[in-house]
């Protein structure tokens, strides 16, 4: 990779960062969404293979606040500008849809296209590259329709038993596998859906990989070829948990199935995946690394030696190159007064679609509520002396997983209690 860094500038204090203008855009996207922030970052929570999320966004802020220019960038080609008038329509649509249906996810979709076209208007004090690739971390946020998430987490599961099986046979360690339980033949059963998955580590893995394309000012393209690289390492750390705890179960007699032990074994195999990571990260350095392309040895400048740096490499401009750019930027202070009022007015009218989030109350409604705590249970006397005679019936109320059982205990009387299971 050929990156060349200048430091030329005095380095910014940390309020100076703060209020920087893309730090300020940032602001004032997240104050408008903040009901559905704390709607959807609740949900997100309560799924451990998203809890990533609070570092996603401190590190995205942080690296924009390093890295930015001060005024916007509003030039770009037709193609560039047709994908943001796009972005601004799918954002204000689907804010406007989450809003009316009070839906915390439709209108996150809004607010993270909304952020990836921030980063797009600002560019890097040095390289005079656009911020774009910073948006990766903030996009894994973002949970798949159809919920696709548990559907690769559970593919992954069967996979993480069967290979976690085939390698226990090498061994010679006899067990029995049903589904994504692991039976050894002597010890306690390892549930691969629950203690040792390792789905929990899947999108850590990838959120790891677009971190580290983010900070090495990786393009997108070759992020992504990082970030699919650490589902093989994710796989390959969960099937060495397994196989850890099932031989330390097993020749040692040792636990690690539960307490601080079974989490310090899933520790350190996240901590191995990010050497891993790195390790590939040289590899694709290798295999898909910057060429060369001296114009002086040429008639002209090879289009393809160029289209492969851009989708690869970071470029080193020069500073005449750096001169011509900046001539073609359309930053804020070179607009006309009639084009800043539109920008401000389109922006404030982007930003009042997120209104009715401050005031439907059904996105607080589809937050996980607190399970329901279960009264205490007072059976009459003549109930209790009377044999049971009757049997259970079990109804579903709703979909909080909140059943009513009502036990006969002889013709006359009854008694009802509230069980969550």
């Amino acid at each position: 990779m050929s990156t060349v860094t200048s430091h030329n500038q005095e380095p910014a204090g940390f309020a100076e960062l703060l209020r920087s203008p893309l730090m300020l855009a940032f602001g004032a996207l997240s104050l408008a969404f903040a009901p559905v922030l704390y709607a959807y970052l609740t949900q997100l929570w309560t799924r451990e293979y998203y809890q990533f999320f609070p570092v996603a966004f401190a590190s995205t802020l942080f690296l924009a606040s390093l890295r930015t220019s001060q005024e916007p960038d509003f030039s770009g080609n037709m193609l560039r500008q047709s994908l943001r008038g796009a972005a601004i329509l799918i954002a204000v649509t689907s804010t406007i849809l989450g809003s009316l249906r009070s839906s915390p996810w439709l209108c996150y979709i809004g607010y993270s296209l909304l952020f990836t076209l921030l980063l797009d208007l600002w560019k890097e004090q040095d390289t005079r590259r656009r911020l774009l690739y910073l948006a990766l971390p903030i996009l894994m946020t973002v949970r798949p329709p159809l919920n696709l998430d548990e559907r690769a987490v559970q593919r992954l599961q069967l996979i993480t038993s069967r290979i976690a099986s085939d390698f226990l046979n090498v061994m010679k360690i006899d067990h029995i596998r049903e589904g994504n339980i692991l039976q050894p033949m002597t010890g306690v059963p390892l549930m691969v859906a629950e203690a040792c998955s390792g789905v929990q580590s899947l999108f850590t893995v990838m959120f790891i990989a677009a971190a580290i394309g983010a900070y090495r000012q990786y393009s997108i393209v070759r992020t992504g070829l990082l970030m699919s690289t650490a589902i093989f390492w994710a796989l390959l750390m969960n099937v060495g948990r397994v196989l850890a705890i099932a031989v330390a179960q097993v020749r040692f007699n040792v636990d690690l199935t539960t307490g601080w032990k079974h989490d310090a074994v899933g520790y350190v195999a996240m901590g191995l995946a990010i050497p891993f990571l790195l390790s590939t990260d040289r590899f694709i350095q290798f295999i898909f690394g910057g060429i060369p392309d001296d114009p002086r040895k040429y008639d002209r400048i090879n289009v393809f030696v160029l289209a492969w740096n851009w989708l690869f490499v970071v470029p080193a401009e020069s500073s005449e190159a750096k001169k011509i750019a900046s001539s073609e930027q359309a930053t804020w202070s070179a607009l006309t007064s009639g084009q800043r009022g539109m920008a401000i007015v389109v922006a404030v009218a982007v930003l009042l679609t997120a209104a009715p989030a401050w005031v439907l109350p059904g996105f607080f409604r589809s937050m996980p509520a607190p399970p329901p705590a279960i009264p205490a249970v007072s059976t009459p006397p003549e109930a209790a002396e009377a044999p049971a005679v009757g049997a259970a019936s079990r109804n579903c109320v709703d979909d909080q997983s909140e059943h009513r059982i009502t036990v006969e205990l002889s013709p006359d009387a009854a008694t009802t209690m509230w069980v969550t299971v």
